[in-house]
């Protein structure tokens, strides 16, 4: 540990060490204690920090300033010896936009260790950013390494934290060799920012002579991540990129190459990027023409939501409100940005306030909202747009817009969902911005009112006055958006990916829902909706009796015993489940923990949240899956590579052997839950035996280290069609088979879950899927292991007896569904489930297998 004293700038470098002192005065400590994962897993670079006293950042050395960052929380000095010096001050204070914060610096200029950098309000920071931790990394540590640091004690301005050997002084005119320079456009949607940044940088650092890239008046190094993102060059930007030394002329080429293929990003074609902002193009509403008032029309979608309703359509049109797109001055833009912004987010607030709680995943949904409204990429896109002196509206939507091309350039179902949510706040900050365009939803409802609508937004469904939407159906969408879960919540049946033909339907049109099968009747008979009206008041009856029954044990007439259990995505949504009746939890979906953050969830707070859910089931098993994302979800403290497939890449158990820090702490915070034993352990995307043999021993190691004696049931799950081939392999490792039958469907009959043009023909009772099943449950018989099914038609009464049948024992359901599926399983029987479920395996459709079914029990 070095001694702290004062340095005088006589001291700071050498041609080979250079001294860094305390930029402020605060207490020094590890970058491991920082509250942000890019420093405390060094993915910025090595250095310390410094939790301050003092609200003046010095500069820590001699050097020039290479940039500024336009939130002014943040630069980058260079010194002499070639290191760059990162100084951040604070944790999210990118969100604040630049208040708070005074520059004494400009980019280029050259300072004196001590010499004022930034001032910035201690007082403001410590009521609205997440930490005043500042960090002082080397961002080129690939030529630079630490050598000596203070830390772990209080230090005072001037005094030394950090030795840092490597580089030397450079001069003009010592390099050797050629000077070759490049023009190249940038295509990536979102610009140059951190992982392509990286991957520019990784290859220019192979590269012994310097590299530099300009954008605009601004020449950076290119061998620096952070020196390149402080470009700020968007989509479309020329980039200069000079290279010199030996091979100058091949390693520009190389380089110029790299960016013109994206760096790892999506490519938009500047033909695919209007100057103006737009929002989601659709068919136009006009020229598509309006179904016949006498004329009966079918349309199917996806199921979002089950169950059945009869009423009027009300459209739901999009109307984009013009916008202003010259401001009137930085300051007042940024003012009226920040005040809308902060208008919605009360507004937010104040609903999570009222739901209590009353809807867990109605509050979860609105809580994503509101870290969208913090999120770093949108400020920083909206404050480039403001300096370039948009208004606030222009700004605001242009960024917006920014982002959800790049989630829609992701290629995945569930990123883009979320899309909907970037969209929902993109229109509420406009609509207090211009005050226009506010709720599209009518005011004044009929109480039989279906909305029919392109898409439909969360804050849409909000908006609803109680007691008048019965249905809802759209043309785009998909079965896991928001809107989905919110209509689930409510209760009402939703059919989604219907295709354009869902806005021929004319306002006021008659309707009849059918959520249980996807299924939209326009312009019904008279006849067909009054006996529709007379099956749902049927089906309210015996769901109240079902329910009354919920809680008893569940078996089949002839006394096979078949539990019943629930899917929860979130703690709120155990008590619900055990209300209506369920046996435990066969699927908790742990991603609600790790999404929506920018660091990974403590073991603690895994805990608390397990322990919540296992005590609102009282006591019944909870099967707890392990985190399932990809490298298509972006993780803030989970890096992954870009892949050209995510749904066939790193997903599931994959990602967890990639990163097993990650899934010890989550083994452990499972392991810790009380009663020991009362969650089990299931292991998605599982392809091996090998992955289960891995993961087993980590289980092992962690119940061991904790002192718990008693064994962890581990379980497989089954979603690709050589995991069901394999099942008895997979069976001697695991103590029990889960079949995620939405996945495995996907996979086996090669349609995309969230593509429209094919969602409609997804069937999980394809005989070609029910067979996979039955190669389970065949092999986990030969080691005695149960199979359960966790999938969407484990919610499904038509898929019940075939499941059973094929020699499932445990169906894990949507919640709200388990009264009324309990119930129909009392009045089966083995034997003639067995004998439905072999003949169901020699059809040749799903459609086949549901006449089956429903010509052997006709109440369904």
């Amino acid at each position: 540990m070095s001694t702290l004293r004062h340095v005088t700038p006589v001291e700071q470098h050498t041609m080979s060490q250079l001294k860094l002192v305390a930029p402020l005065a605060g207490w020094a400590t590890r970058l491991e204690e920082v509250p942000d994962p890019a420093f405390a897993q060094r993915m910025v670079g090595d250095g310390i920090a410094v939790d301050p006293t003092s609200a003046e950042l010095r500069a820590p050395c001699d050097g020039v300033v290479l940039s500024v960052h336009a939130s002014r929380h943040a630069c980058t000095l260079r010194t002499p010896t070639g290191a760059e010096i990162l100084l951040h001050i604070g944790i999210d204070t990118v969100n604040l936009r630049g208040e708070g914060f005074t520059v004494h610096v400009r980019e280029g200029q050259n300072v004196r260790a001590g010499q004022p950098l930034i001032t910035f309000d201690m007082d403001l920071l410590a009521r609205r950013a997440r930490s005043l931790v500042t960090a002082m990394v080397v961002t080129n540590g690939d030529a630079h390494t630490i050598t000596g640091r203070v830390e772990d004690r209080e230090v005072s301005v001037g005094e030394l934290l950090l030795e840092v050997q490597g580089g030397e002084e450079t001069h003009p005119g010592e390099v050797n060799g050629t000077t070759a320079e490049r023009h190249v456009r940038l295509l990536i949607p979102h610009g140059l920012h951190a992982r392509p940044a990286a991957a520019f940088a990784r290859h220019a650092r192979l590269h012994p002579g310097p590299v530099n890239v300009g954008h605009k008046a601004h020449t950076v190094n290119g061998k620096s991540v952070v020196a390149l993102m402080s470009l700020s060059a968007q989509h479309g930007a020329t980039l200069t990129v000079t290279v010199r030394g030996e091979q100058a002329e091949q390693v520009a080429q190389e380089l110029v190459d790299l960016v013109t293929s994206g760096l790892g990003d999506p490519i938009l074609p500047l033909a695919e990027s209007p100057a103006a902002p737009v929002e989601h193009v659709r068919a136009p509403v006009a020229a598509l023409v309006p179904f016949t008032p006498d004329t009966e029309v079918l349309l199917k979608g996806t199921i979002a939501a089950p169950g059945m309703a009869v009423g009027r359509a009300v459209r739901v049109i999009e109307e984009q409100p013009e916008l202003t797109r010259a401001g009137r001055g930085l300051l007042e833009e940024n003012q009226r940005l920040t005040e809308a912004l902060s208008r919605v987010r009360q507004d937010i607030e104040a609903m999570i306030s009222r739901e209590g709680k009353g809807s867990a995943a109605r509050t979860e949904i609105f809580r994503a909202h509101l870290a969208l409204l913090d999120d770093p990429e949108l400020a920083d896109a909206a404050t480039q747009e403001l300096q370039a002196g948009y208004s606030a509206e222009w700004a605001w939507r242009t960024a917006v817009e920014k982002q959800v091309r790049v989630l829609q350039g992701l290629r995945d179902s569930l990123l883009a969902e979320r899309v909907d949510d970037l969209r929902d706040i993109g229109r509420r900050v406009i609509a207090l911005l211009t005050g226009k365009g506010g709720s599209r939803v009518p005011a004044e409802l009929p109480t039989d009112t279906i909305l029919v609508a392109d898409e439909l937004l969360p804050s849409d469904l909000a908006a609803v006055p109680p007691g008048r939407l019965v249905a809802l159906c759209t043309a785009h969408g998909g079965p896991t958006s928001h809107v989905a879960i919110l209509a689930a919540g409510m209760g009402i049946p939703a059919v989604v990916a219907m295709g354009d033909a869902a806005l021929r339907v004319p306002e006021g049109a008659q309707l009849i829902v059918d959520g249980d099968r996807g299924e939209v009747h326009v312009h019904p008979p008279a006849a067909a909706r009054e006996a529709t009206l007379h099956a749902i008041a049927a089906r309210a009856s015996r769901r109240e009796a079902n329910l009354a029954r919920a809680h008893e044990e569940c078996r089949t007439a002839d006394g096979t015993r078949i539990e019943v259990v629930a899917n929860l995505g979130r703690p709120g949504d155990a008590a619900s489940a055990f209300a209506k009746g369920a046996e435990g939890c066969g699927l908790l979906r742990s991603e609600f923990l790790f999404l929506d953050r920018v660091t990974a969830p403590t073991e603690e707070e895994q805990t608390a949240q397990y322990q919540e859910i296992a005590d609102g089931l009282r006591g019944q098993h909870v099967v707890i899956r392990t985190l399932d994302v990809g490298g298509d979800k972006p993780l803030a403290y989970l890096p992954l590579p870009e892949e050209e497939n995510p749904v066939l890449g790193l997903r599931g158990v994959r990602v967890s052997l990639r990163h097993p820090e990650l899934l010890r702490t989550q083994l452990r915070a499972i392991l810790k839950v009380k009663p020991t034993g009362v969650c089990r352990i299931l292991v998605p995307m599982i392809t091996s035996a090998s992955e289960m043999r891995a993961v087993r021993a980590m289980v092992e190691e962690e119940r061991r280290a904790l002192g718990i004696t008693a064994p962890v049931q581990l379980g497989a799950m089954i979603e690709v069609p050589a995991a069901a081939v394999m099942a008895d392999r997979l069976a001697a490792d695991a103590d029990f088979l889960s079949i995620g039958t939405n996945d495995l469907t996907q996979y086996a009959l090669a349609m995309d879950r969230g593509n429209p043009h094919v969602a409609a023909q997804l069937d999980g009772l394809h005989p070609g899927v029910l067979r996979l099943v039955a190669q389970t449950v065949e092999g986990a018989r030969k080691h005695s292991r149960p199979v359960a099914v966790c999938g969407g038609i484990a919610s499904d009464p038509r898929a019940a007896p075939l499941l059973i049948g094929l020699g499932v024992t445990e169906l894990s359901a949507t919640p709200s569904v388990v009264p009324d599926l309990k119930a129909f399983i009392r009045t089966l029987t083995l034997p003639q489930c067995v004998e439905v479920a072999r003949k169901a395996l020699t059809f040749e459709s799903g459609d086949d297998v549901r006449a089956l079914v429903m010509s052997t029990w006709p109440g369904l």
